[in-house]
């Protein structure tokens, strides 16, 4: 939850320091599609590493750094005077840190959930928390600077204490985590085999093969791009729309709290109820298959956001609430399948840090691609454009999920062979073992019958 609340607070309230601190007016959604694709190219190589890494050292380790590094970047954030180099060097750090803690995320579920039946549920747990994570920026923290503009003497004030507060939060969670997580991940091979990174990574990738894997991977590629181009752009929309009514403007005297309130309303709408659909999509995803379960969410997702992308009304009025609610089930669906998905039991435990790694891998890859295309649609077309991306997206996990329900049963059947070839390879293994124990008692007990029988003869 944590990582998801500051991955939103930063994306929410990043059109507040373009126009109040930098006095940035124009291409507004550009400079959003820069940053992110900046920030995407350090996390791509990142996730990676974090996935590898810590299926070496362990995940504690990387998730308490994750979160220090997001603290660090928080704090400084809104303290910057450009965006270039500045507020782009804050990106970069605070990329190094949510690619640590969203890739461990993942990575941990599959440490902690237990049988294959166990997963939904503690996927949907999971999405319950990432869901809240949206919900508390979108709707408690952007409030903050606020409440703190009259005792800070302002409302850019206001925004840098709410920043120093938050930063602050989640450098206190690196030092719990640190302190306080279980050690997992580490010695996932039983502690005798050391696996190169190189094969770890070659592991990530090759599991792709395996259609749900590659099912998995997409909705990570869906999931990212629907977390980062619903917070940045809804608000930025939002934004824009109030900036044109005349509001955020110091010269008249008039502050950007109708713009908050807009950005609030629709989180609760788009966050807020989608927490009701986690525990359908957790058990959804243990009773059905999860193909079928992540082609609904992808239809969802691809009603909701579609029609609202091309609304004429204000994006924050009471006609778009059902598009957006729509919108945000299906986000809650594609996070909590696709979370099961990749920690299936198709997936070897001792590789399990690095498949969460190129999983992470595909959300960074998508935020890269979307996020921009989406700043430049957003200036250059209309503001609902990214919107159409998120149903383009939607459209294609449901197309892919329909595909992979078809091939399931092939892939179960194919399963149940690897397994017992394997079951059959371990028990020619022990069977050898037991030959040669015994071969070696016989000797043994051959060599002690000549030894006595040497020691019984006259000199």
């Amino acid at each position: 939850m944590g990582s998801i609340t500051l991955v939103a607070y930063l994306s929410i309230v990043q059109p507040f320091i373009f126009k109040l601190i930098l006095k940035i007016t124009k291409n507004q959604g550009n400079l959003t599609g820069e940053l992110a694709l900046y920030d995407e190219i350090i996390a791509l190589p990142a996730t990676l590493f974090w996935g590898v890494l810590s299926d070496r050292v362990g995940r504690r380790p990387v998730y308490s750094f994750g979160f220090l590094f997001l603290g660090a970047s928080l704090m400084i954030y809104p303290r910057v005077e450009n965006v270039y180099p500045q507020m782009l060097l804050c990106r970069l750090l605070f990329s190094l840190g949510s690619s640590a803690a969203t890739c461990m995320m993942t990575g941990t579920l599959g440490d902690v959930a237990g049988a294959i039946h166990e997963r939904g549920r503690v996927s949907a747990i999971v999405g319950l928390c990432a869901g809240c994570g949206g919900l508390i920026a979108g709707m408690v923290l952007i409030n903050i600077p606020y409440h703190l503009e009259v005792k800070y003497g302002g409302e850019i004030e206001g925004i840098k204490a709410a920043y120093l507060i938050v930063g602050g939060g989640a450098l206190v969670l690196s030092v719990l985590l640190f302190l306080t997580m279980p050690a997992t991940g580490k010695g996932q091979a039983d502690g005798k085999e050391i696996i190169s990174p190189w094969k770890l990574l070659k592991y990530g990738f090759r599991a792709g093969r395996d259609p749900r894997v590659a099912l998995a991977y997409l909705s990570s590629f869906v999931a990212r791009a629907d977390t980062v181009l619903f917070s940045s752009f809804m608000s930025l929309w939002v934004m824009q729309y109030y900036v044109s009514l005349g509001w955020c403007d110091a010269d008249r005297g008039t502050t950007c709290y109708p713009a908050a309130g807009g950005t609030h309303k629709l989180t609760g709408y788009g966050q807020g109820i989608s927490l009701a659909f986690a525990p359908f999509f957790g058990y959804a995803a243990e009773k059905f298959e999860k193909s079928t379960v992540l082609a609904f969410a992808g239809f969802m997702g691809a009603i909701g956001s579609l029609p609202f992308a091309f609304t004429k009304t204000n994006p924050a009025h009471d006609s778009n609430m059902a598009f957006v609610t729509m919108t945000g089930i299906g986000q809650m669906g594609v996070i909590i399948v696709g979370m099961t998905l990749v920690n299936g039991l198709n997936v070897d435990p001792k590789y399990r840090g690095s498949v969460a790694g190129v999983f992470s891998f595909c959300g960074a890859l998508s935020i890269m691609i979307t996020a921009r295309l989406g700043g430049y649609l957003f200036d250059a077309w209309m503001h609902g454009a990214p919107f159409v991306i998120i149903g383009a997206v939607h459209i294609l996990i449901c197309l892919f999920g329909i595909y992979v329900r078809i091939v399931t049963p092939r892939l179960k059947r194919e399963d149940l062979i690897r397994e017992e070839k394997r079951l059959k390879k371990l028990e020619e293994k022990r069977l050898e073992r037991a030959a040669a124990r015994a071969a070696e008692r016989k000797h043994a007990e051959a060599t002690s019958t000549a030894v006595d029988a040497s020691y019984s003869q006259p000199f």
